[in-house]
């Protein structure tokens, strides 16, 4: 669990410091604050900055993700405040705590000069990274890349050319990625959500599930994910030959409800069963890591709100995982804070991101924390945070 944040040169953050973080953390603020550029801070903070989530968070935003794709445009520049790599040397995006530096990711663009030399086994091709003030005198001999680092880790430099070689399970096993349920705006494609439904199903945590689902539909008494015989999706079939594929059929959750003969479809019961569904799963399937959820609010009605996150809290201590969530919404905000004060064995943490009004800062983005003691007065006296 990180005890506080430093993100440096990511995005709009140019230098945001958070001193302080909870167990679960709500972060609130104006359009273009910064939250959901926190939110996927964290997300490249636990998944290592791999090349698959580089090019799924691109993608997301229709950046580049891969070279030509794009006049002009280098694949994850956008990624680093002003939209363009540094032009020096040492410039680089910083993810982490603000206290410790074995728990930190930095990502930063440099260039690999290869060289070619004798060994006793032949010829071999080495790289080296060459500064950026050799440049351009070595451009065409040179390839841009990143080079992450995590912790005491140094991972090999990733060409922006090349897709490169996948590290996931390797990293895994060193414990440099961490689990993350991401919770986005939109909805979560139902075969992803079957895949953390089978993690869940026939174990303890199946009863917890469904009592989170009965938040919004009382009536609830079971749930399966169920092949959709009508849908089939198209995945590529492990052979040389790319034509070959092989047919899966989809998957949907389907309900079982007191006083119906048959089960329903859950889709067919509205956006906040739904909402609750994904925010579940993915805390279940974050164990030991991060839940991140943006705009926390979506389809749910003000009135389940307070019981969710008391559902939340209890969870999240129960299975070690640190959450941060994003929100509009004073009802969110509320049944938050009502929370967080009440539930003093988990801490709750209110953070507003704005931009600063100092000309010394630059309307730079900081944050303001308001810790369980400060959630206290904003419930007595009705201040508005957001």
């Amino acid at each position: 669990m990180l005890d506080s944040l430093l993100i440096k040169n990511f995005r709009a953050l140019e230098h945001l410091e958070v001193p302080q973080l909870g167990r679960v953390n709500l972060l609130v603020g104006k359009n273009n604050a910064g939250k959901s550029s926190v939110l996927e801070a964290l997300r490249l903070y636990a998944g290592c900055a791999q090349r698959p989530l580089l090019e799924a968070i691109a993608q997301e935003h229709d950046e580049p993700w891969a070279l030509g794709e794009a006049d002009d445009a280098l694949p994850f520049q956008a990624l680093f405040t002003g939209r363009q790599f540094p032009a020096v040397d040492g410039v680089r995006i910083e993810i982490g705590s603000a206290k410790d530096a074995r728990r930190k990711l930095t990502i930063e663009h440099v260039f690999l000069q290869e060289t070619e030399g004798q060994s006793d086994n032949g010829l071999v091709v080495r790289r080296q990274i060459i500064s950026k003030a050799q440049l351009p005198e070595a451009l065409y001999e040179a390839s841009p890349a990143l080079q992450v680092v995590k912790g005491e880790r140094t991972l090999p430099p990733m060409l922006l050319a090349t897709a490169g070689p996948r590290l996931r399970s390797f990293l895994q096993e060193s414990g440099l990625v961490e689990l993350c349920g991401w919770v986005p705006t939109r909805f979560i494609a139902k075969d992803e959500l079957a895949q953390d439904w089978d993690k869940v199903a026939l174990t303890v945590d199946e009863e917890v599930f469904k009592r989170a689902l009965r938040i919004v539909v009382p009536e609830l008494e079971d749930l399966a994910f169920v092949s959709d015989s009508d849908s089939r999706s198209a995945s590529l079939r492990s052979s040389p030959d790319s034509r070959l594929y092989r047919s899966r059929p989809s998957r949907s959750a389907k309900v079982k409800l007191a006083g119906l003969p048959s089960p329903v479809p859950l889709s067919s019961m509205g956006d906040g069963i739904q909402r609750v569904l994904q925010l579940t799963l993915k805390l279940l399937a974050a164990k030991g890591g991060f839940l991140l959820i943006d705009e926390f609010e979506n389809g749910l009605h003000y009135s389940v709100q307070e019981k969710l996150w008391q559902l939340i809290f209890e969870l999240s201590e129960q299975l070690d995982v640190q959450v941060f969530a994003t929100t509009h919404s004073w009802d969110c905000i509320e049944s938050f804070t009502k929370v967080a004060v009440a539930r003093t064995q988990t801490e709750g943490v209110l953070l507003r991101l704005g931009r600063s009004v100092r000309t010394s800062d630059h309307g730079k983005v900081i944050a303001t924390v308001f810790d369980e003691a400060a959630l206290h007065n904003i419930t007595q006296t009705d201040v508005e945070v957001r």
